[in-house]
């Protein structure tokens, strides 16, 4: 009967007897594996090729091709040397045995069978298999990620040193101006003082939001603790009331009357609510609404910042959380930020294992919806 802790794997017999065959193949079978069988090294060779397995068990006495070769022209081949061989064989001779380590095996099964055995060396040397696929995995994904970031870095200089540029020259005119002024001129140094800055603090968030994205974008960054997520919601519209009041925008909010307690970082997450309900205040008209909602269904927590403002055009939603993008539509550009805040957003509400998406339509409106797990 097969056992639930082995996990089905594809193995080649190869033996030119027909009943050690089919004994080993009703064995493996029974235990959950697939099994195929050849008869000569040719006809395994050709099989291997076909389909490849995840280990051979390779007799060694075959007329014509025996299973030394067979072993050596596996290994000697890219697509089949990391294939595990484990020799089959009455031979018991030392010199045998390591002439089978020697061209390429990995274990050794003598006749006649002993029915364990050959199931705890099949399944030792699968678990390596398993292993060794986990590992590379890991690897690749480990290789995938410094790739991603090696790109990201490049992204972020050109496009930081490009943001950085206007402000910074704007630093340097103001100075020069400061350096030139006469003595009558002497009222304009609050202009001047108030110039610098607001290009500082643009250079300054621009480099903060950097240094937030990548460190959220490695998972670096989180204080996880039992959180009441309505009250930082709450708090979030309250901070941002003066704002929209200032815009004449009308900022709402529906939240239910209990808490919801959930495993998150609440500053993190008060940062997502502050820039999802600014953005909306930013983009929307003077006169409108910028509603801000929360409810809690089939295990998810559900947030709803929505306005009637400018809308997004449809080609810019798929982009709308890459770093440094910005909508093209005229009415958007004159709106200031530094393009990262909306990815900053999204790495948040990553880190919390949440989802964060967007419906929008010109001149209608936006709705940005989150969805968070509430354990």
């Amino acid at each position: 009967m097969a056992q639930a802790n082995i996990k089905a794997s594809r193995i080649l017999i190869v033996d030119d007897i027909l009943d050690n065959l089919n004994m080993l193949t009703d064995l493996l079978v029974e235990e959950g594996h697939e099994v195929k069988m050849a008869m000569s090294g040719k006809e395994a060779l050709k099989a291997v090729k076909e389909t490849p397995p995840d280990l051979i068990l390779l007799d060694i006495q075959m007329p014509g091709m025996d299973g030394y070769e067979v072993c050596e022209t596996l290994k000697s081949q890219k697509e089949t040397r990391d294939i595990p061989v484990i020799f089959l064989s009455a031979l018991n001779e030392t010199r045998d045995i390591l002439r089978g380590f020697e061209v390429g095996g990995i274990d050794y099964v003598s006749k006649p069978f002993q029915f364990r055995e050959v199931v705890a060396r099949v399944q030792g040397q699968l678990n390596q298999v398993q292993q060794r696929r986990e590992i590379a995995a890991l690897h690749e994904k480990d290789r995938q990620q410094f790739d991603q970031l090696s790109k990201m870095r490049e992204q972020y200089m050109r496009q930081s040193v490009h943001d950085l540029k206007n402000p910074l020259t704007g630093v340097m005119l103001y100075s020069q101006t400061l350096r030139m002024l006469e003595e009558n001129e002497f009222h304009k140094l609050p202009e001047i003082a108030d110039g610098i800055e607001v290009s500082a603090r643009k250079m300054h968030r621009l480099i903060t939001d950097l240094l937030d994205l990548a460190q959220m974008q490695i998972g670096d960054n989180l204080s996880i603790f039992a959180t009441d997520i309505v009250a930082i919601l709450k708090k979030s519209v309250k901070s941002n009331l003066i704002l929209a009041q200032d815009e004449s925008i009308e900022l709402t909010l529906a939240i239910p009357d209990e808490k919801i307690i959930l495993q998150i970082d609440g500053h993190q997450m008060e940062r997502v609510f502050d820039n999802l309900i600014s953005n909306a205040i930013k983009y929307t008209l003077a006169g409108g609404k910028v509603h801000a909602s929360l409810k809690q269904y089939n295990g998810y927590v559900e947030i709803l910042i929505e306005d009637n403002g400018l809308g997004i055009p449809e080609d810019d939603i798929p982009h709308l959380f890459e770093a440094f993008y910005r909508v093209k539509k005229p009415s958007h550009k004159t709106k200031t930020g530094s393009g990262l805040g909306l990815s900053i957003v999204e790495a948040i509400i990553h880190q919390h294992n949440g989802k964060i998406s967007v419906e929008s339509a010109i001149d209608i409106g936006s709705t940005f919806i989150i969805h968070l797990p509430c354990t």
